[in-house]
């Protein structure tokens, strides 16, 4: 009977180190168990890599075989079309077309014959015309000091004005009253002016044209 305790004693002991031994074994279970499902998911990683590998290499090589130019089978040429020979029997070899000349500008005198033909030779618009002449001469004897209207013809979309100046400044001061003003002094339409005369002679005469506002000038080009 004294002995009963240590047995009871030691058998709790032993049941406790079998319980401790069983749970480490069933941890070690589950360890080896995670362990070997890591290793096959690896193994299916090493597996789809591989094969997106060889997918990427294929594409590769595709895009450089359709980038390479085709080159004929051995054995085989290409035959390209020969230019025909300058001359030859029935071959006339085509010219190529020439170019048209730009032609040169319009000298000023030529200029100035082509608004005086054009001026002179279009009719007379019964509503617009004299309208137009006694506007410019009203506006112009406003506004010249120095200078003086000499003559206002207008036809149906072109006038002709001429006026005269003392001198070159009395020229000058035309030019920037009249011609170069900021706003127009008789209407806003397309102008060309010419002088003639010499300054050291104290006689200068400037012929200007005005066109009819929303009219262009005559075209200034050779015929």
């Amino acid at each position: 009977m004294p002995r009963t305790p240590t047995l009871v004693g030691t058998t709790v002991l032993l049941a406790f180190l079998g319980w401790q031994w069983m749970e480490r074994t069933s941890l070690e279970e589950h360890r080896q168990r995670q362990q070997a499902e890591l290793e096959a998911t690896r193994r299916e990683l090493r597996e789809v890599t591989r094969a997106l590998g060889a997918q990427q290499s294929h594409l590769e090589r595709l895009t450089r075989e359709g980038a390479r130019p085709s080159v004929s089978a051995p054995g085989h040429t290409l035959a390209l079309p020969a230019e025909p020979p300058a001359s030859s029997a029935g071959v006339e070899r085509p010219t190529p077309p020439a170019q048209p000349e730009r032609p040169a500008p319009l000298s000023m005198q030529e200029v100035v014959e082509r608004l005086e033909e054009a001026v002179h030779a279009e009719p007379i618009d019964p509503q617009w015309s004299r309208q137009a002449e006694d506007l410019a001469r009203a506006r112009l004897e406003r506004t010249l000091t120095t200078s003086r209207l000499e003559s206002v013809h207008c036809g149906a979309s072109l006038c002709r004005l001429e006026t005269s100046h003392p001198n070159q400044e009395a020229l000058e001061q035309f030019r920037e009253q009249v011609l170069m003003a900021s706003e127009p002094v008789l209407w806003n339409g397309a102008a060309y002016a010419s002088v003639q005369g010499d300054a050291r002679s104290g006689t200068l005469v400037t012929v200007s044209y005005l066109a009819r506002e929303g009219w262009p000038l005559p075209t200034l080009e050779h015929r």
